[in-house]
């Protein structure tokens, strides 16, 4: 019988894994940071004008909206190759660098399931609050999340952020699993044979996921503050914004790295005995 894992433990292996090994994932991490760096950079300066004034009110156009797009498609292929090398390295100890492969592919599409999963499940959750809170007299938490918390200054954002990524964490603590069983090509592990796994110890990955992902939100908004303030001003694309860039994927490679390594603890504790008595561990 295996002992429960409390979030604690899960952070704390998964912080170990990503401190104690940090050259390792530094090298890991390399390859996919440089190629987002590339193409984020060559995206922002030939419509960072286009992206500027979608977000600052004005009219949005269509070079725009695909500039932002293909930023948040590199972005994501970019996390699953970091995650997919990470999971391998943890499990398996494997060095694997850079790999555009079918599992990673595949990687990348269950990451938009359960991030689609993770958006109904927000804007679920935040309406039946706004039903609750509307019966007392209390504010509407969707019309919040739609004026980004605007109205109550920092610490609105601060509540809506912190209510959206619990929300929106929640699929993961049921089907979190099938993301380290498709990394190291465990192609036995269904959603439902997740799910069963991470029964009764659903709250524990809640936690420890929804720590990690505030915790390094927070510690985005402390470095994002920084560099405005020692950054000079800059038109258009050019070092500021490739610096700028290259702290933010720097600090996402490290986030993708603890959450992933909780996942891959998991797996080591829930799968990876199970595959063991059916003989069944995956090369």
């Amino acid at each position: 019988m295996m002992a429960a894992l409390s979030s604690g433990d899960l952070l704390r292996r998964a912080l170990g894994w990503s401190l104690g090994h940090a050259r390792a994932l530094a090298w890991l991490a390399a390859p996919a940071v440089a190629f987002a760096l590339i193409f984020r950079f060559a995206i922002d300066w030939l419509w960072g004008d286009e992206v500027t004034a979608m977000f600052t009110g004005q009219e949005p156009s269509g070079a725009g909206a695909l500039a932002v797009m293909l930023s948040m498609l590199v972005l994501l292929f970019a996390i699953a190759l970091i995650a997919v090398s990470w999971h391998r390295y943890v499990l398996r100890g494997e060095f694997s660098l850079f790999p555009a492969d079918a599992a990673t592919f595949r990687f990348a599409l269950y990451q938009i399931w359960l991030g689609i999963l993770g958006m109904v499940t927000a804007v679920a959750g935040l309406f039946v609050l706004s039903l609750l809170f509307g019966l007392v007299g209390g504010p509407s938490l969707l019309r919040a999340m739609a004026d980004g918390g605007a109205s109550d200054g920092m610490l609105g954002v601060l509540t809506i952020s912190g209510l959206i990524t619990i929300l929106s964490t929640v699929p993961f603590a049921f089907y979190g699993l099938i993301l380290p069983g498709i990394a190291i090509g465990d192609s036995g592990l269904t959603a439902a044979e997740s799910s069963r796994l991470l029964r009764g110890r659903r709250l524990a990955v809640l936690g420890a996921l929804v720590i990690a992902l505030l915790g390094f939100f927070l510690v985005a908004i402390g470095l994002g503050l920084v560099l405005d303030a020692i950054l000079p001003e800059e038109q258009g694309a050019g070092l500021v914004t490739l610096v700028i860039d290259l702290v933010s994927l720097a600090l996402t490679a490290v986030e993708v790295s603890v959450f992933a390594g909780i996942l891959a603890e998991l797996y080591r504790a829930l799968r990876l005995p199970e595959l063991a008595r059916g003989s069944g561990v995956p090369e």
